[in-house]
Formats: C-alpha cells, structure tokens, sequence
C-alpha cells in the first residue's frame, strides 16, 4: 500500500487530515454542551410538573395550569414530538379519575426526562437519580393516593364483600413494593453523592422514610380492620387518609431534593466540558502549527497508526460502535498473567426474548434498543472496563482488575435493573428484561478464552431462574450442560421413535364422582422405565425441542379426544397445558383451531390451561389477553392455572374470559387441619364463585382435604386420591367402565320402575 506517500504529501501541503480531526472533535464537545443544555431543559419542564402533580395528589384537582408550559412543551419536542407532549399534558389535566390522572402525569415525566437524555448527561453517580425522580418517588405518590381513594369509598359500603377484601391487600402491596424500593433505592445511592446538595438530600430521604413509616404503620390498621369488617363502618380508614397530605408532602420535598442535586451536577458538567473545549482550543491551535514544521519527520509514525486503524475496523461492532466479539478475544488473549492476589471477571448480559420485539416492532427499532442498551452500559461500565457487543441482544462487560466479588455482582444486579425497564421508540413502548451470567478467574488460575464459555453457562442459569436474574459460574453448570446436551441427543431419538407420550390424569366431579375430564402430562417412555418432565424438559428447553414436544401432546390429545367422540356418553375436557409463545402466536392459535375442527371436534372439548404467569409483564401480556379472548369466542374451555401462585390473579378474573380456575397444590395440602389456610383457600373458592367461575383443586391426596373442598364449594378435583396420571388406554377403559356402570344403573331403575 502507498498509505506513507500519499498521508506524507497531504500533510506537508494541506494538513487536512489534522484539520479534519480536530473539527470532528470540537464538534463532538459542541455537542456534548447541546446535549446537557437540553437535559437541563427537560429538568425544568419536570420541574414545573411537580407542583402541579402534588396538588393533584392532595386536593384531587388542579387549580390553575402554568400557560406557558404547553409552549415550553411545544419547543423541547420539536415539530415531531409536541403534539405527543402536549397530549400527554391535557390527559393528566383533563383526566377526572385522580389516580389515572397521576399516572398519566408520570408518562409525561418520563417521556421528558428519555426525550432530555437525563440518564446519560450526568456524572455516574448522578445517573440512577432520573428513574428515582420520575418513576419510584412518582409511584409512591400514585400507589398512597390510589389506597387513600379506596379508604374513602370502603367507609361508605354499606356491606364489604370478598372483592373489597381482597383489593385492600393487593393495592397496600403495590405502595409497600413503591414505596420500600425508592427507600432502599435512597440508602444504596446517596451515600455516593458529594456536594452541598448531597447533605440536603439525604436529610430530606430521612423525612421521607419516617413519613412512610408512619403511613405504612396506618396502612396496617386499614388492612387489618378491612379484613374483619362487615360494613365501612367497621373499617378504620382516618389515620391513612390523614398521613396521605403528609407522606405527599415528604415524597415532593424529596423529589424537589433530588431535581435540584441533578440540576447543580448538570451545571457543574456544563462548565467543565466548556472549559476543556477552550483549553483544547488553544492547544490544538499551538498542536497544529507545531506540526507543520515536523509533518515530515512524523510522516512514518502517522501512516503505521493509519495502517493499524484501518485493520482495527474488523474488530468493532458497526451498530453500536463497540468492540465485537473478535476484539474481546483479543483483550482477553492480551491479559497479562495474574498473581496470587489479580482477579479477572467477565459478565455477559442477554435481553431476554429480544427476537420477539424484533417481529413485533420491526428490525429497525430492535436496532435502536440496542444501541440505547450500548449507551446505557457504557455510561454504567468502569472506566477501566472493556464493553463489547458479542452478537445478537448479548454484551460482555471484561473487568482485568477486580477485587471484590460481592462488588462485582452487586454492579452486575444493578446493571441488571438499570436495563431492564420500559423504553419508548417513536411511539412504541417496549419492555425489556435482561439476565446476566458471571465469571471469576480465581487468583493464581490462567487467563483463557474459555472464561468467555464459563459465563454463557452462567447465563443459562440465571436465565432458568426467571427474568432480571444473574448467577455466577460454579463447576457444576458445565457438568449439567454436559449432561443435558446428552439428554437432548437421546431426547430427540425418542421422539423419532415415538417414545414421547402425553399420560392423563383424571378430573372428577367432587359431588358425583363422575370422570369429566383429564389433565394431558408429557412423559418419556425409555426402555420401559418412565422419565418425568422434571428430568428431560431442562434439556428439552436448551435444545429447542419444546414447540415440538408440546405439538406431539397436542395431537395424541387431540387423538384421545376423537376415539372418546365415537365411543363414549357425554364430555370429556382434556386439558392441554398451553405456553406463552403458542399464546402469543395468532397464526399457533387459529392452527389449533382449525386441526380441530379438521378433526371433526369441537374447540369445548379441550381446557386450555394458562399459567398465570405469562400475564405479569402487562405489555408483554396484551397480544396473549387478545388470543385468549379469542381462543374463548371460539369455544375454547379456559382454565387459569396455579391460581392464587401470582400477582396477577385478580386482574386475570377481570380482563380474561376464564371457565375455571385451577388453585395450587400449595393451596390444598393440608387444607382440612389448618385454619389460616382454609381462610385463603375458601376466599380463592369465594372469589371465582363470585364471577361464575368454575373451581377445580388440584393435589389432593387425602380424604381429609377432599370433604373439605366438598363442604367447601369446590367443583371438580384431581390428585393420588383420585390417580395418578396413566397411560391412555387406562384412561379409556376408566371412562368405558365408568359409562357401564352407568348404563346399568339406568337398565336397574327402569325395571325397578316399571315394576
């Protein structure tokens, strides 16, 4: 290449590339300043929301609305974004309901604070305040004011119901998660801040915490006297109602603490960033004449740096600018060898289901996430860190000099939360949920490329443990990742060879006992032993083998039913157990729609049985509400199982069309001998009975818990007091029999009759 002639003879008679370069860095610095003078911007517009919210929290009106705040909106969003601004703005106004109205005011918040770059302008230890201003304290606010709301209209119920019991528990839950975690969240991060503002804030976070203890303590007697109290009369609802203004007041003298640490930090950025923009200017001033007289001399340096540049292209990421996978090979090659006491430590970071944001909402946004999620880590990394961007949602975070582990994780369960939150592209909001998967060089062991694959298998684990979860690599994981590549080689054997079968458990009438429907459970026959799902589903899930495991269920179920409809009286529901991606797959649902009806069945046949679960992430979950409801219009049964195990069992009552709910094993043992616990029981059974809802126990092994349930209002049960789950044929000779017996008692009556 001719890289030393050509860069020799540029800069000898132009200096261009000099020139070049120190044009693109000055404009960078420009605008690093454009960008905190418009994060200031979007600090002043939140700002003049505060009051305007509070007053909302307290009185449940807003008295008089700045006038010139809808043209501030207008400007900071631009031509594109301020008709989205100002509608928030006169929803939150407008909006009657007080606790729709808060709500709407945070939205406006937090699309200010995204649109105003709030989390990426300040210093590190600044960076976390943002969620705290505009989501945790807001929520605290929003969850009192919606509890002090429901004390108000509990006093004036002339009888409390079930419903009304139970919805006290659930929204102090919601304050007590709100207002604990911007407590936690206080006394983890303000001990970092410096700054006169600093001692102010944590002064004002004391006042908030006692506030809260004593609203939380008011809190207390609504829910203990609700939950005894026949009419409004008998609940005691004054002391919160009178804490509420309080607990306000404390939460907005803490928020208006931290806007103003974040304002001081912004300006505080701003000076320095100008200044060294000046500085630089007059250096690079007295650089670029110096470097005219020695262009030449320099000329061989400049163009082997040139070379080594152009080289270095293959090692970064395109999308997000960070360096790739090739590049972190690299670094980890180049550590030196450590001693007894160096520590090295890698973490991979994964977005959970990031595939399916990309065919929800497109390539193009999926690439925006990802490189707001590249910023964001860049802004939370070490500066000694080496981030890079390994392949699809997955980043790698390399640390060379560690020294504690327990710090080391605790940065990787907050890196974990800080990117795991709700993002707003365009006009899109998308949830997102991450996991991480650590490893630790011990002191003394080499440094080798396979830590990379040591931290994978970690991630595998964290990830089994469910959404925001880390785990740090052990020896075991590799062993079980041995052991369930095994499995799934014979795994999918098996299911060439048709070993894979569903086995039914029995469902009976609680009051006839009468068979009325079965449970279909996957089992793997293996050279005459059976294998349980505990024991190769793991393997199954790693390998990918789970959409075809549950079509085999599907269909020998869908086989079962068929022989039933030419041989047998009456119904029968066969329960399949249906995953979330089959939910939330429109053209899964209309499939099973249609092999049904190709089939000759009917869609009433079947129990579609629905972990509650997949209803916790409410965006997540709209796409799996609307098939639901579908799959219910279409004549679906649809069973909402191990009821009362999640959050969202209240609101799934409410926005699903649910048959039957399925309460939990852990509802049921032991049900007949213990008080506390027929109180919950029986709410649950109450609940669902309230709506017209169906109720099936599941795990019920004794007779005990069997009357129970009965004297209860329990409809249908299943569990080893009835069977455990058989094979099929076993199953259809059951309901045969059961059918005979049945015959005969009518053949004895009709003589008996006619007699």
């Amino acid at each position: 290449m001719y890289i030393r002639g050509w860069l020799t003879g540029l800069i000898v008679f132009l200096l261009a590339p000099s020139l070049l370069f120190a044009s693109l860095w000055f404009y960078n610095k420009f605008e690093n300043v454009s960008a905190i003078d418009r994060s200031l911007s979007g600090l002043s517009l939140v700002q003049a929301l505060g009051p305007l919210i509070q007053e909302k929290a307290i009185s449940g009106e807003i008295s008089h609305a700045p006038p010139q705040l809808r043209q501030e909106l207008s400007e900071f969003g631009g031509i594109d974004r301020s008709d989205y601004l100002n509608g928030l703005l006169v929803n939150f106004i407008e909006e009657e309901d007080v606790s729709k109205s808060l709500r709407k005011g945070r939205d406006l918040a937090i699309a200010i604070a995204q649109m105003g770059q709030l989390t990426t302008s300040g210093t590190y230890e600044g960076s976390k305040l943002p969620h705290l201003l505009n989501d945790m304290l807001l929520s605290v606010v929003i969850e009192s004011t919606k509890m002090a709301e429901n004390a108000r209209k509990l006093s004036k119920r002339p009888v409390i119901n079930v419903w009304d019991k139970m919805s006290i528990p659930v929204q102090g839950g919601q304050f007590k998660v709100a207002a604990d975690g911007a407590s936690r969240e206080t006394s983890r991060n303000f001990g970092l801040l410096n700054g006169p503002q600093a001692e102010k804030l944590r002064q004002k976070a004391e006042q908030y915490r006692k506030a809260n203890v004593e609203f939380q303590s008011n809190g207390a007697k609504l829910l203990s006297t609700t939950i005894k109290a026949s009419t409004g009369k008998d609940i005691t609802t004054e002391p919160v109602i009178a804490a509420h203004p309080m607990l306000v007041q404390a939460t907005f003298m803490l928020w208006q603490g931290v806007l103003d640490y974040m304002n001081e930090d912004l300006q505080q950025q701003r000076t320095e960033t100008v200044f060294a923009v000046s500085l630089a200017g007059i250096v690079g001033a007295i650089v670029i004449l110096g470097a005219f007289g020695i262009a030449i001399a320099l000329s061989r340096a400049l163009a082997d740096r040139t070379q080594r540049e152009f080289e270095d292209l293959g090692f970064h990421d395109p999308m997000t600018g960070l360096p790739n996978r090739r590049a972190l090979l690299r670094a980890i090659r180049k550590l030196p060898e450590t001693s007894a006491e160096d520590k090295v430590g890698l973490i991979v970071f994964d977005l959970r289901q990031f595939k399916k944001i990309n065919n929800q909402h497109g390539d193009r946004n999926g690439d925006s996430i990802l490189r707001s999620v590249a910023d964001q880590l860049a802004t939370l990394a070490e500066p000694e860190d080496f981030l890079s961007r390994t392949s699809g949602s997955e980043f790698v975070l390399l640390r060379s000099n560690l020294k504690e582990n327990e710090d080391f994780e605790q940065a990787a369960r907050e890196i974990i939360e800080a990117i795991s939150n709700e993002r707003t592209v365009g006009e899109l909001k998308v949830a997102l949920e991450a996991n991480a998967g650590l490893y630790i060089k011990q002191p003394g062991s080499p440094v080798t490329e396979s830590m990379l694959i040591d931290a994978t298998l970690a991630l595998r684990s964290a990830k089994q443990k469910g959404p925001r979860q880390n785990d740090t690599f052990a020896p075991e994981m590799r062993t079980i990742f041995e052991k369930h590549n095994e499995t799934a080689h014979e795994l999918l054997d098996a299911i060439d060879a048709g070993n894979i079968v569903p086995w039914f458990q029995p469902q009976i009438d609680i009051n006839t006992g009468t068979i009325i429907g079965a449970e279909a459970l996957v089992r793997w026959i293996d050279k005459g032993n059976i294998r349980y799902p505990g024991s190769f589903l793991p393997a199954a899930e790693d390998a990918g083998y789970m959409e075809l495991i549950e079509q085999i269920v599907r269909q020998q179920a869908l086989a079962l039913a068929a022989d039933l409809t030419k041989r047998k009286k009456g119904q029968i529901h066969l329960g399949l157990n249906v995953s979330a991606d089959l939910l939330g797959n429109r053209e899964a649902a209309d499939a099973l729609h249609d092999n049904i009806l190709k089939m000759g069945l009917k869609p009433s046949d079947f129990s579609l049985e629905i972990l509650e679960a997949v209803m916790i992430d409410e965006t997540a979950s709209i796409p799996i509400k609307e098939n639901i409801a579908r799959l219910s219009e279409l004549g679906f049964f649809i069973e909402l199982d191990d009821f009362g195990t999640g959050h969202s069992s209240i609101s799934s009552l409410r926005d699903l069309h649910v048959d039957r709910v399925k309460i939990d094993r852990s509802f049921i043992s032991g049900v007949d001998k213990n008080p506390d616990l027929q109180k919950f029981t029986s709410a649950l059974i109450n609940l669902a009975k309230s709506l017209d809802i169906s109720v099936l126990a599941e795990g019920v092994e004794t007779a005990g818990e069997f009357n129970w349930l009965r004297r209860n209002g329990c409809d249908v049960v299943q569990g080893f007091l009835i069977s455990k789950a058989i094979p099929v044929e076993q199953l259809m000779d059951m309901i045969l029999q059961q059918d005979r017996q049945s015959a005969g008692h009518e053949r004895e009556l009709y003589q008996a009759m006619e007699a």
